[in-house]
């Protein structure tokens, strides 16, 4: 049976039978992603349809019977309509992903016919370019070469049959060619012009020692004469009758530089020592290796054996990455290895790179399991080098973006070891980022990426690239081991190979494990808090909300319309912390819903895993914003909130449970009670609560007994600088407050208030509200600002670099918002006059009949309930000061 052909076949007919108008709807409606498939067979497929102003939810079956599609609804035969139609058109949709594709031809490189096409690449460059020579006095030379950026560079013409030479590029540092676009071009200039060949002297002016591209970079030497007795006896004692050394043979080379020092004859290439040097600091760590025993105690906490695993296989090791996956510790094991090398090798600087979300949480982390300081690099150009050079921290924290404008403020400062998390995003080897990372030039570097391959394989190259350009070479000797090209477009790559012998080359440098392997040294539980900087709209709205709420704590009184006020800009701040499109319906701007993105697709690895994820927010429209980008990415999911009947939970959760391609539960709070869904192993809080036991509520819908699993992870997401932090540490609302009075299933009825003033909430605010006032006040210097020319660079070479322009930038204020902090922040000290204890519990008494008030309006906000505060009764002691506040609550069963 040919589904497609009969969908296709019935559509025509539909559009002679059913209203144009529906048809139409029905279209917007699929487009709109109202519509998901639950369960699929040859002949049968269940559809969810999400009808607006709907009292519950619809559920839809289409039955396919020879040419025939019949739609049903609730079970009963339904008419072809705007939501049958939709429900149509999903299933042709799904269909389609499964169309037969031909199978493309891949064209697969030799090393030969990729040396040949990377030549011809190389040599077309050098027939456009520019250049400048400053030829030496001997056509061997070496010779200045000068390119259109003004650089300079050396060559030196080796072999002029075959039009090979030495150049002081990075490109002739790793290319495996033997030559460069510069040493074509003066090869050009030669031929074009033979008075040059003639006119110059014709004998090699020097012995040269160098490193051989063109048989892996092995020490060499030239000279196309015969050699004078000195030089000869020289060469012959090394290098025997061959024309190099093999590496086993180069630790005894130290001695044949220092005979030759002080011999204008001989030219030693400074790539030959750097070899050396390598080679002997490759035998020093693996001999470290074998006679150091690590010390784990000076780490404060219990690692996992896979931790400690991680930490010795880099602690030994020039340049290394921990691949694991997302929830493992990675930032523990790179903080181990710091502290361990800094004992080993007697490491003093430790430079962090990381993207600016999370720089606050590796200094947490630092001081958290280490005695070590740690300091965030922060503020203008000035104030970052007199940090660089602050030598009373052994660990020192920046962004990525920072190290574009500093990265010679950092080699001067000098760090032994440099850690690059979340190396992944400056997966682009061209880009300037990664051109600026090179150039730092640290002992050790160590990588920590739970993704080193996103969606090609040049990632894994591009990244090992930055920390070791050696360890692959150039990209084409990459290239042709492992890549298929399109037999077409020739740079477009249809498919890999040698994937085994690749794994295995990575061994030597790459460690990574899932967490199937080491489940069973895991905790059960496992939480981490995922920070999200807002974006400048989003800081825009919450800091307005800020000032709205600043006006009305500014009131020595509150009155019931100002606790609604207060609890509807309570609301928007929390909202706008998920999107603006929450607060804006014309615009979406959302950080976190990217972190989400990159975190199902790349870190958890959504579309390849058999694992289901349970994502909370409260409001639908977050729900809609995340469903639109699932089906963008062809994740499959279902939702549930509070217009989905009771009695249709279970099937909904049946179909989540059984049916593979649905790995996604989107909740609101509905699915807070009354559901089990342990078939998950993570939980992804889009937001936070305001009530502390609503998130452990969401945690206990899958971590219970019956968990298939066995382990849980929780991700939350928390907007920095706003009031998410606030409520993730628990300064807004504490968990006995909630647990008394907003806690319809505790028995407790009575709450004690301290006799200093306000309640504990109303203070709180306060301080949270007049803090981000006082902070939006400040012209500060934007450390985090996102470089947007991260366009490829277009030279073999790295170019001279020019530091861009600092950009001094301030929160968005009013200059009305400006006089109102101001006046906030002068408040508390204004006119303070002793009052009678009398006076001072009258006032208490108004205050905590506000606060009941507050807490009453929270309590309906987020239940729609009534809490019943009628009865309330405020006593308060004259003589001590103590305010007691007693009320009823509804107590179920009485």
């Amino acid at each position: 049976m040919d589904i497609i052909k009969i969908i296709t076949s019935f559509k025509e007919k539909l559009k002679s039978q059913v209203d144009k108008n529906e048809l139409a709807n029905g279209e917007i409606l699929y487009n709109q992603g109202e519509c998901q498939i639950l369960s699929q067979s040859q002949t049968q497929f269940e559809l969810f349809m999400n009808k607006k102003n709907a009292d519950d939810a619809n559920e839809y079956k289409l039955y396919i019977e020879d040419d025939k599609i019949f739609p049903t609804e609730k079970g009963e035969i339904a008419e072809w309509d705007r939501y049958s139609y939709a429900c149509l058109l999903q299933i042709e949709n799904e269909l389609h992903l499964l169309d037969f594709k031909p199978q493309t031809e891949h064209k697969k490189y030799s090393r030969e016919g990729m040396i040949q096409r990377v030549i011809k690449e190389r040599q077309q460059k050098a027939d456009k370019a520019d250049y400048r020579i400053q030829w030496a006095s001997n056509i061997y030379g070496d010779h200045i070469l000068t390119n259109e950026r003004g650089v300079k560079y050396k060559i030196f013409l080796r072999d002029f049959d075959n039009e090979t030479g030495y150049s002081n590029s990075p490109d002739a540092k790793l290319n495996k060619l033997g030559t460069t676009k510069h040493i074509m071009y003066a090869f050009n200039q030669l031929k074009n012009d033979r008075s040059l060949y003639m006119n110059n002297g014709q004998n090699c002016p020097f012995v040269e020692i160098f490193l051989d591209p063109l048989n892996d970079y092995k020490i060499s030497w030239f000279y196309p004469h015969y050699l004078p007795l000195f030089e000869h006896s020289l060469i012959s004692k090394y290098f025997g009758k061959k024309k190099y050394l093999e590496d086993n043979e180069i630790t005894s080379f130290l001695n044949f530089i220092e005979e030759a020092e002080g011999n204008e004859m001989i030219r030693i290439r400074p790539e030959v020592t750097e070899k050396i040097e390598r080679v002997f600091e490759s035998e020093m760590l693996k001999k470290l290796e074998q006679d150091t025993s690590i010390d784990f105690n000076i780490i404060n906490t219990d690692l996992f054996n896979y931790q400690k695993e991680g930490i010795k296989f880099a602690v030994f090791k020039k340049a290394a990455v921990i691949a694991d996956e997302m929830g493992l510790g990675k930032t523990l094991q790179a903080i181990g290895t710091a502290i361990l090398k800094k004992k080993i090798f007697d490491f003093r600087r430790t430079l962090i790179v990381c993207p600016a979300s999370i720089k606050e949480q590796w200094k947490s982390e630092i001081e958290k399991f280490t005695k070590e300081k740690a300091l965030v690099i922060q503020g203008n150009p000035e104030q970052r080098n007199k940090q660089y050079k602050d030598e009373n921290h052994f660990f020192y924290i920046i962004n990525y973006e920072t190290i574009l404008r500093d990265h010679r403020a950092l080699n001067k400062a000098g760090f032994d070891f440099l850690i690059l998390d979340e190396a992944q995003r400056v997966k682009n080897y061209e880009t300037k980022t990664s051109s600026a990372i090179k150039r730092l030039n640290p002992k050790h570097t160590l990588v920590i990426t739970g993704t080193p391959i996103e969606n090609k394989l040049i990632d894994i190259y591009s990244i090992l690239n930055i920390i070791d350009p050696y360890f692959f070479g150039p990209l084409w000797n990459f290239s042709y081991q492992y890549c298929l090209f399109d037999p077409e477009k020739h740079n477009k790559i249809n498919g890999y190979y040698n994937l085994q012998k690749l794994n295995e080359k990575l061994g030597d440098i790459l460690i990574r494990r899932e967490k199937r392997k080491v489940i069973d040294e895991l905790p059960n539980l496992q939480q981490y808090n995922i920070p999200v900087l807002l974006s400048p709209l989003q800081a825009e709205y919450h800091a307005g909300y800020a000032t709205g709420i600043a006006q009305i704590l500014r009131k020595k009184f509150l009155t019931p319309f100002d606790m609604q006020n207060l609890q509807m800009l309570l609301a928007k701040m929390r909202m706008v912390c998920d999107s603006t499109y929450l607060v804006d319906d014309e615009t979406n701007e959302s950080p976190k819903l990217e972190e989400l993105k990159y975190i199902l697709l790349e870190q958890l690895d959504i579309r390849n895993t058999d694992r289901k994820i349970i994502i909370f927010s409260e409001w639908v429209k977050v729900h809609k914003l995340i469903g639109q980008m699932l089906r963008e990415n062809d994740i499959g999911f279902v939702e549930l909130n509070g217009k989905i009947p009771v009695k249709l939970r279970g099937e909904l959760i049946r179909k989540f449970e059984t049916n593979k391609h649905s790995k996604i539960f989107l909740s609101t709070e509905a699915g807070g009670t009354g559901l089990n869904l342990q078939v998950a192993d993570t939980v992804i809080n889009f937001e936070l609560p305001w009530n502390p036991a609503k998130k452990n509520q969401r945690i206990g819908r899958i971590d219970r007994l019956g968990q298939k699993s066995n382990k849980l992870t929780i991700f939350s997401f928390i907007s920095k600088d706003s009031i998410e932090e606030k409520i993730a540490a628990g300064l807004l609302v504490k968990q006995n407050l909630f647990d008394g009075v907003l806690n319809d299933s505790n028995e407790t009825n009575f709450v004690d208030f301290s006799s200093k003033g306000r309640s504990q909430f109303i203070e709180q605010l306060e301080d949270f509200i007049y803090k981000s006032q006082t902070e939006a006040q400040k012209d500060i210097y934007e450390d985090d600002v996102n470089i947007q020319d991260e366009s490829p660079e277009q030279e073999d070479e790295i170019a001279s670099y020019v530091e861009p322009e600092e950009e001094k930038e301030s929160l968005a204020i009013n200059e009305t918002e400006k006089s109102e902090t101001s006046e906030l922040e002068t408040k508390p000290t204004e006119n303070i006059t002793e009052e009678s204890p009398v006076s001072k519990t009258e006032e208490l008494e108004q205050v905590m009949n506000n606060g009941m008030q507050f807490l009453s309006g929270l309590f309906k906000m987020s239940t729609g309930k009534d809490v019943g505060f009628e009865d309330q009764k405020i006593e308060v002691n004259k003589e001590t000061g103590e305010v007691t506040m007693k009320f009823k609550l509804p107590v179920k069963g009485l």
